[in-house]
């Protein structure tokens, strides 16, 4: 058990540099490298539990599994990949006239570190109580990102996520309590347990209103987290908001934890024989986030705020998979969303730095002033979109097959409609940026981005493909046990 207790130190020792160092740009460096150390020692505890059949590693109320090992090496490498992008973002700020202080860049990578150790503790748990603080603490960890640039719009933001976030937790937290009350009235549990592992193995004595009740409440409280429709108000001010590494770790690190929730809570339903009810409830809900956010997507003039609805929507998928049990389709489809939508806010942050703004109308013409950045944006909206040969195809075509398989004709039907007006949306919209006319005056230019600032969204727009066309049968047998 002391494995999971390796991928503390890192995070740790870059908080203490952060506060001690005198000079960032040698320590942005170094958090980088440390970032990506972090990656090894999480592939290397993670990945022997990953495998279908593998057993876990249990002890005082957290659990790595398939599941946790899957999302501590995915959040791990999201959060090395924005890192790593910061060290020629941040140095990019310096030159302008409002460059980053000394203090800010020292807040953004303490509590960077934090936020990750606490992404750690939601995806391990294994005690429903353990569960909801974890959740709690990423959105308190993840607000002072959020408010980095100081300014009134992101000061709107951050209080927008902090009181929405956490009006949704407190319906968590009553779930919570419910789901103790339900486990007092069971006798081999004593005077009542919060450990998943217990309420499962015990999960058809439970009183099922009082279980119904407990995942309603649930449901409400991690949607809001993950930004399920009518819950989603806080998701695009605050990615729009934040400084791109830090946008990039909401979209592809934070969401994947309050659906990792859901997952959890939902596959405790399973095992007390209420699988209808889970997709009678959250299924509507998933199909109904994944329309309106495509429908949105058609009206953005902001790109940083286009690709929050398209995070929106691709939760919406993943919540679907949730819904149906179709654990490998989540996983996969969580994979790749997190590569190609970590590639896309780092892309748009070298578009802001470059032209100052992140009006779509602003960035006409990407094509004829830098090639290679306009061709990785378009190689990462396909992808995005559920374009073969990308991961997103397979993991959407397994979620809509499982969906079909199980008689749900209506919400086949409907994501189908969805995720192609969510590609029209796309496509009209970064198309226009990548290949539309470039204005000849109206906006300021900084300087094109380096070989430095695309080699990260390069390597994640690849490995996206990768998972598409060379691993994804390896892939899928490796989650075949996604479970709890």
């Amino acid at each position: 058990m002391t494995a999971i207790y390796s991928l503390v130190p890192v995070p740790f020792l870059i908080i203490a540099l952060a506060l001690v160092a005198r000079r960032m740009r040698p320590f942005v460096c170094v958090a980088s490298l440390l970032m990506w150390l972090q990656v090894g020692v999480a592939a290397t505890v993670c990945l022997p539990h990953m495998a279908a059949g593998s057993a876990p590693l249990a002890s005082g109320g957290l659990r790595l599994d398939a599941v946790g090992s899957l999302f501590v090496v995915l959040n791990t490498v999201v959060v090395a990949s924005a890192l790593a992008h910061a060290v020629g973002f941040f140095a990019r700020e310096a030159e302008g006239a409002h460059g980053p202080s000394m203090r800010a860049l020292r807040e953004f990578y303490v509590f960077a570190a934090l936020f990750l150790l606490s992404m750690y503790a939601v995806v391990v748990a294994d005690n429903v109580g353990y569960l909801w603080i974890a959740v709690e603490a990423t959105t308190l960890l993840s607000a002072p990102l959020v408010y980095y640039h100081r300014s009134h719009t992101a000061l709107e933001a951050t209080w927008k996520y902090l009181i929405i976030c956490s009006v949704g937790i407190a319906f968590a937290f009553v779930g919570t309590a419910m789901l103790y009350s339900a486990s007092q009235r069971v006798p081999m549990l004593g005077d009542g347990s919060l450990s998943l592992t217990a309420l499962s193995g015990h999960a058809r004595a439970l009183p099922h209103g009082l279980l119904r009740l407990a995942f309603v409440f649930v449901l409400l409280g991690y949607g809001t987290k993950a930004g399920l429709f009518p819950l989603h108000s806080w998701l695009p001010d605050a990615h729009s908001e934040a400084p791109a590494p830090a946008s990039a770790m909401l979209s592809g690190a934070l969401l994947n934890c309050a659906l990792v929730a859901l997952w959890r809570i939902s596959r405790l339903m399973a095992d007390a024989g209420e699988e209808a009810f889970v997709q009678a409830t959250l299924l509507p809900m998933a199909v109904v986030t994944v329309l309106a956010a495509s429908l949105l997507m058609l009206r953005q003039r902001d790109l940083k705020r286009l690709l929050a609805y398209s995070s929106m929507e691709n939760v919406g998928v993943m919540a679907a998979a949730v819904a149906l049990g179709v654990g490998s389709g989540f996983a996969l489809q969580a994979a790749n969303h997190s590569l190609v939508k970590t590639a896309l806010f780092l892309l748009a942050g070298n578009l802001l730095q470059r032209y100052g703004t992140k009006s779509i109308r602003q960035l006409q013409g990407v094509m004829c002033d830098q090639a290679a950045q306009g061709i990785l944006l378009l190689l990462a909206a396909v992808a995005v979109a559920g374009t073969p040969p990308f991961g997103s195809f397979l993991a959407e075509w397994q979620i809509l097959a499982a969906a079909a398989d199980g008689r749900h004709i209506a919400t086949v039907a409907i994501v189908c409609v969805a995720l192609a007006v969510a590609f029209v949306g796309l496509a009209v919209q970064v198309g226009g940026v990548v290949f539309g006319d470039p204005l000849p005056a109206g906006r300021e230019e900084r300087g094109g981005a380096g070989a430095s600032t695309l080699a990260v969204p390069a390597a994640m727009v690849m490995a996206s493909l990768v998972l598409g066309t060379m691993l994804t049968p390896k892939l899928i047998a490796l989650v075949a046990g996604f479970g709890r």
